[in-house]
């Protein structure tokens, strides 16, 4: 598995998106950014908790 997937992993693993829901191209934009990047919104989806049953459709939802 490339670094790109298992970012994409993590990310979809954590609540925070879902990959079927995005373009390669916009998957090809997140698999760009850092460890550290992943690492902090993994941490904020978790002090957050998770989003309301009724947003789980809206990807990401870090804010939601």
């Amino acid at each position: 598995m490339s670094d790109a997937q298992q970012k994409l992993q993590k990310l979809e693993e954590a609540g925070i998106l879902e990959k079927k829901q995005f373009t390669a191209e916009e998957l090809a934009l997140v698999a760009k950014i850092s460890d550290e990047e992943v690492a902090v919104l993994i941490q904020l989806r978790q002090k957050l908790g998770a989003p309301a049953d009724d947003k789980k459709h809206i990807r990401p939802n870090i804010f939601v």
